[in-house]
């Protein structure tokens, strides 16, 4: 096949949505010249070949991609609901009732839960991340050159998402921005560098040779763009690995947001050793959509795309091929730590089906691709977000209804016992200290084994993973996984960076998983002394104060949920102890953020991304381009590889450095532990004061009063509108 036979001129121009008048006008020639072309492409002049492909792209990048708008009739019921909070009646008193469901919080948590998945393009520098961006978009909003362009994270959001208070397409934020609070005026005007156009864009968020001098201030951009393809998602622009460390810091920070992963590669090259160590950590990081039982593709929301596919078909082909089957064994223990999560099995044949080819100037090279993507966004992942609404929204209002359902019965007890409720109050007061000492002395034994944990960790690196660190293991696993000489030498040193990491992963995980029962029997302890003392019920006298409620608040509030809290917090969710919790702000939205929701888990990569993501880039890398110019001849090669491997590990410290980052993980679940126990024992005190505040109430008009109003409050969201069909 020639060149020119490759290229379907026809359908290039239809798919194009150009008509053969346009054609003939861009090309200077008639109508009836191009419909010869079309028949004959064969004998088809290169120069004319050259200027079709050319006009048929800058149509395609114009276009943009289009599949409705899915998410209309979700954003008309939430307006609707909104409107509804007009009518709300005025939040509970605060100081008595201490967190009580709010109009403002409840549409917040169903924004939050409600919101568009997160597409990040991900790749190294110089792929084309920017280019496919753009033209899914349909223009040339974001930064696309050949050269590392893109300096900082991109937010794209399609300009009906823009709030009102936002008047520019481009907002550039400083270091500490937080992408989930895109929505909150106050954070975001805390952390605006600067405001503008497009080109503000490109003048702050690329690498120039003369930047602003606030440049270097700048993290990332909330970018909004009217394109169809916005409609249905919310775009990830990343900085490309490879540059420098400080890209890959941003990249890292950003990959746990996403729900959908396009990794980009050119096809010239595709995945080769730096793209499998990349891939590694996002794998880790990135939520699981595809349940054990429903007929969703596994890794159905992960995309491997060869850009750049300029070779006849036969080779894109055996590029695909040969770069899915080295990239299976490569990240087989991520996949299958993904398969014991969804409870089904990731074969090749399932993991090739995520490889796609992208050539803009050829719809025949992106079709797949583009209609896999559409598939998703515009019916998968509506679906999956409306039904994970549903059961959202309804334990919200059942929550809401329970918490208001209490505090009446309980307001009209305590008024009606008042004298005993006076006296076994006076005993819970007198049992403060015994309280106290007992609450400290658990405290201190939680404490005490996170320490014992840290030492545990350090003692396993230097015991049992030091021993795969040694030439003589290392050497066995080349022989097990590699029979190519060039497979070993470019794979075998990120494969062992990995292996390791992955089995200190599991170590924590499963001493995280330790803690959790530690910690709920101290909030078991909480909870009873509110309504009793020494083994005496105090059912006269009570108020709503769920214990792992406040904690779970309090990470969620603090964002300190690291290591074996979020393995602590993901339990609770799974509980039906929860409760009240996800009426506190925040909790419902941190929960889905961490892969959990009230009532089960919704799949997460796993709890210790902390030290899957950046840590194994960094090695994995350094190991891997030590290795590349290492001239390995003779027939044990694969013990010269081996030793070289090791003496590459350390060099670097790797050893040390995996025992410093796990101590920084205890290090950061101790400090976790203590500020939510703090919120705890202060929500607690303030237990008792409410509970003083009642005994103390001085009539029934009072008291009625009260019930009166969380009568409203329960009314309210007895009454928020919500359909419940698909």
């Amino acid at each position: 096949m020639t060149l020119l036979q490759a290229y379907d001129l026809a359908k290039m121009r239809v798919d194009a949505k150009i008509s053969q008048g346009e054609m003939a006008a861009r090309l200077g020639v008639s109508q009836s010249q191009v419909s010869r072309y079309e028949q004959d492409p064969d004998n088809t002049p290169l120069g004319v070949v050259k200027n079709w492909v050319m006009y048929c792209g800058d149509i395609a990048m114009k276009q943009g991609l289009e599949y409705g708008a899915p998410y209309r009739n979700l954003a008309a019921q939430i307006q609707l609901m909104s409107d509804y909070a007009e009518t709300a009646p005025a939040p509970l008193d605060e100081a008595l009732f201490k967190s009580p469901p709010t109009a403002a919080n409840f549409l917040r948590e169903v924004r939050n839960l409600g919101r568009k998945p997160r597409v990040a393009i991900c790749g190294r520098f110089d792929q084309g991340k920017s280019r496919l961006a753009n033209t899914l978009m349909g223009g040339d909003a974001l930064p696309a050159s050949y050269q590392p362009a893109t300096a900082i994270i991109s937010l794209v959001r399609h300009i009906s998402d823009r709030p009102s208070w936002i008047k520019e397409d481009v907002w550039i934020m400083r270091q500490g921005f937080q992408l989930n609070q895109a929505d909150d005026e106050q954070h975001c005007n805390e952390h605006k560098v600067v405001a503008g156009s497009f080109d503000t864009l490109k003048m702050y968020g690329t690498h120039s040779v003369n930047p602003p001098a606030d440049a270097d201030q700048c993290f990332a951009a909330l970018v909004y763009v009217d394109s169809p393809f916005l409609l249905g998602c919310d775009l990830l622009d990343l900085p490309g690995y490879g540059h420098s460390q400080d890209d890959h810091s941003k990249a890292e920070l950003a990959q746990s947001l996403a729900d959908i992963l396009i990794y980009v590669s050119a096809a010239q090259g595709f995945m080769d050793q730096q793209d499998l160590q990349f891939a590694n950590a996002l794998l880790k990081n990135l939520p699981i959509i595809e349940g054990k039982d429903d007929a969703l593709p596994v890794l159905r929301n992960v995309y491997f795309v060869a850009t750049m596919a300029r070779q006849d078909q036969a080779e894109l082909e055996d590029i695909i091929s040969k770069a899915s089957s080295r990239a299976y064994k490569h990240l087989l223990e991520v996949l299958e730590a993904r398969c014991v999560l969804i409870g089904r099995q990731i074969c090749l044949t399932d993991f090739r089906a995520r490889f796609f080819t992208y050539l803009v100037d050829d719809s025949n090279r992106r079709t797949a691709f583009e209609e896999d993507l559409v598939n998703l966004l515009g019916a998968v992942c509506p679906v999956q977000k409306r039904s994970s609404l549903n059961s959202s929204v309804v334990q919200l209002k059942n929550a809401a209804k329970t918490y208001c359902d209490g505090w009446m019965s309980n307001l009209s007890g305590a008024f009606k016992n008042r004298e005993r409720a006076q006296a076994s109050l006076e005993l819970l007061e007198r049992a403060e200290p015994l309280r106290r000492r007992r609450i400290g002395s658990k405290t201190d034994r939680i404490q005490q084994t996170i320490e014992s944990n840290k030492s545990a960790s350090s003692e396993y690196i230097k015991d049992d993973l030091s021993k795969l660190v040694t030439p003589d293991y290392v050497e066995a696993c080349i022989r097990e996984r590699y029979e190519d000489k060039k497979d070993g030498q470019q794979l075998a040193g990120s494969y062992i960076v990995g292996h390791i990491q992955n089995m200190l992963n599991s170590f924590l995980e499963d001493r995280s998983q330790e803690l959790v029962t530690d910690i709920d029997d101290i909030l078991a302890d909480y909870q009873t002394e509110g309504t009793a003392s020494d083994g005496i019920e105090l059912s006269e006298i009570s108020v709503q104060f769920n214990a792992k409620a406040v904690f779970l608040g309090a990470l969620a509030a603090t964002g300190t949920a690291t290591g074996a809290m979020a393995a602590w917090a993901v339990a609770t969710a799974a509980s039906a102890e929860v409760g009240s919790a996800i009426l506190l702000p925040g909790v419902a939205s941190y929960l889905a953020g961490i892969g959990a929701t009230a009532g089960g888990m919704l799949g997460s990569g796993g709890l210790i991304a902390a030290l899957g993501g950046p840590l194994a880039l960094f090695f994995g890398l350094a190991v891997g381009l030590g290795l590349i110019a290492y001239t390995l001849f003779g027939a044990s090669w694969q013990s010269r590889l081996a030793k070289k491997i090791c003496e590459a590990l350390k060099e670097q410290n790797f050893l040390p450095t995996l025992t410093k980052c796990s101590e920084e993980y205890w290090d950061a679940t101790s400090d976790s532990f203590q500020k939510c126990m703090a919120k705890t024992e202060a929500a607690y005190q303030e237990n008792l004061s409410n509970l003083r505040n009642l005994v103390d109430a001085t009539s029934q008009d009072k008291v009625d009063a009260m019930i009166s109003e969380v009568e409203a409050t329960r009314d309210f969201f007895a009454g928020i509108p919500w359909k419940l069909a698909s």
